[in-house]
C-alpha cells in the first residue's frame, strides 16, 4: 500500500487548536512520501509565519484508508482505543 500524505492549511480560530475556517482551505497536494509532504508543508508553513492564525498540516491518508494496518507496519504504531 502507498504512504500517501495530504497537505493542506488555511485560517483556524485558534492558533494551538486545528479549527479551520473551511472558506480558507488551501489544498497543497497528495505525496506519496513523508519527505515530500514536509517539503510542500515547509514552503507554505514558512510562508505564512506572520500570521499566527494560518496553520498548515499534513495528514497521513494510508492511516485513515488502512487503519487495521497500523500496528503492523514499523513507524505506524500509535495507542490502540479499547474494543467496547
Amino acid at each position: 500500500m502507498s504512504k500517501l500524505h495530504l497537505v493542506f492549511g488555511g485560517r483556524v480560530t485558534d492558533p494551538q487548536g486545528l479549527d479551520f475556517d473551511l472558506a480558507t482551505i488551501d489544498l497543497v497536494g497528495v505525496y506519496d512520501s513523508y519527505a515530500a509532504a514536509e517539503d510542500a508543508w515547509r514552503g507554505k508553513a514558512q510562508g505564512t509565519v506572520d500570521d499566527a492564525e494560518i496553520k498548515y498540516v499534513i495528514v497521513h491518508l494510508h492511516r485513515l484508508l488502512e487503519p487495521d494496518l497500523e500496528g503492523n507496519v514499523p513507524g505506524l504504531a500509535r495507542p490502540r482505543q479499547p474494543a467496547g
